[in-house]
């Protein structure tokens, strides 16, 4: 990769780009046949399985860090390519405005889904069963105007990722240069091990496995854990040897985060309500593997992309296109087909396959209807034109 050089397409990012977005339809669809997640998950099922746990949380650990690595690697490049006035103007334009636009829309699509749920379904989710039985007593509680105006849902990435870019611009003016060349001097697996550590202490803060940060004001644990991700991104992008001192290793990174995965999962509650969450110690053990099967898988990914997803491939480069506006519209139309299938007597694995492939086919659908013939393809259309 030659940074500055402008003839190196970076295929292989955007490819990741798009499976990870892939993942992310795959990942909430197994919400809803997680045995973990039932008391919460607003379409679980009745049925469900472990399997879908032990996919759900091992995808959970890496998928959004990706996004936040390839966040930090692009706005690196961005920066030193068409300094800070462009990078803001294309960073509002590409993350702002998508936000400011689809927050209140999905607010309300997502309420309208909640409503079909609560009129159409009969084995209700306990999701669902909560919502109805406030709603069936005789003087319903009022419930607070700020639950859900107050949340950004699943948009809660692209809202931190704006502090993050934030943090980016204090940083360039804080930070001195010799802070930045101790950095540029440390081995590889050094800075794997410095991460680590790094996202220990935003992660012991939090239960596990951690949340997604929806409300409204930015998380602090959030911003630090990401943030990690957000940097190493920006470090491999500044450091281009940074990216090729970790190659010979991803195979070590791989197998040392499933060993780690082995572990926390074997570890970790039952359920995810409160009471049952672990203390002490045994939190502590949780969360510094945690860490680790996020730091390693998220390298891995990167790492294995490098090597065998950096060519042009159409069917990418299309998911690579249609990705934004996938993660901003799959969730309610997700949320709204497991609603369809919840009462139909289907094995669990054949809902899973029609709430994901119908998701997926909806979402593209409404690609093709709603936003290539209008001005917002060009926000919400992926870029496959990046050079390093």
């Amino acid at each position: 990769m030659s940074q500055g050089s402008g003839t190196t397409r970076l295929f292989y990012l955007d490819n990741l780009r798009a499976l990870a977005m892939l993942a992310g339809v795959f990942f909430h669809a197994a919400l809803a046949y997680s045995p973990m997640a039932q008391p919460f998950w607003p379409s679980a099922d009745v049925l469900n399985h472990p399997l879908f746990d032990i996919f759900a949380w091992a995808s959970h650990l890496f998928r959004m860090p990706v996004f936040f690595l390839l966040a930090g690697f692009f706005a690196a490049m961005l920066l030193h390519k068409y300094g800070e006035a462009v990078f803001w103007r294309n960073r509002l334009r590409r993350i702002g405005l998508p936000l400011l636009i689809f927050l209140p829309l999905l607010t309300l699509a997502m309420a309208a889904v909640i409503q079909f749920g609560l009129s159409h379904v009969q084995h209700k989710p306990p999701f669902l069963a909560f919502i109805q039985a406030m709603l069936d007593q005789a003087e319903p509680a009022a419930m607070p105007l700020s639950t859900v105006p107050l949340s950004t849902m699943h948009l809660w990435f692209l809202y931190h990722l704006l502090f993050l870019y934030l943090l980016t611009w204090c940083g360039r003016i804080l930070l001195n240069r010799q802070m930045l060349r101790w950095f540029s001097e440390l081995k590889p697996n050094a800075v794997v091990l410095l991460s680590i550590l790094a996202c220990v202490p935003a992660l012991y803060s939090v239960s596990v496995p951690f949340p997604a940060p929806e409300w409204i004001f930015p998380a602090l644990w959030a911003l630090w854990f990401y943030g990690v991700f957000f940097g190493l991104g920006y470090a491999c992008f500044s450091m281009p040897a940074l990216l090729a001192g970790f190659s010979p290793f991803r195979h070590y990174y791989l197998l040392l985060g499933a060993v780690s995965y082995g572990f926390y999962y074997y570890l970790l509650p039952a359920t995810l309500i409160p009471h049952s969450q672990p203390q002490g110690w045994l939190k502590l053990a949780i969360t510094v593997l945690e860490s680790g099967s996020a730091v390693l898988w998220t390298l891995s990914a990167v790492l294995y992309a490098r090597r065998w997803l950096d060519w042009d491939s159409r069917a990418l480069a299309y998911l690579s296109k249609v990705s934004f506006w996938l993660y901003i519209v799959h969730l309610p139309l997700l949320f709204f087909v497991q609603f369809l299938l919840i009462d139909l007597p289907l094995a669990l694995w054949v809902k899973f396959v029609i709430s994901s492939s119908a998701t997926l086919a909806l979402s593209l659908l409404g690609f093709h209807i709603l936003v290539a013939p209008t001005a917002l393809a060009t926000v919400l259309a992926g870029n496959r034109t990046r050079q390093a």
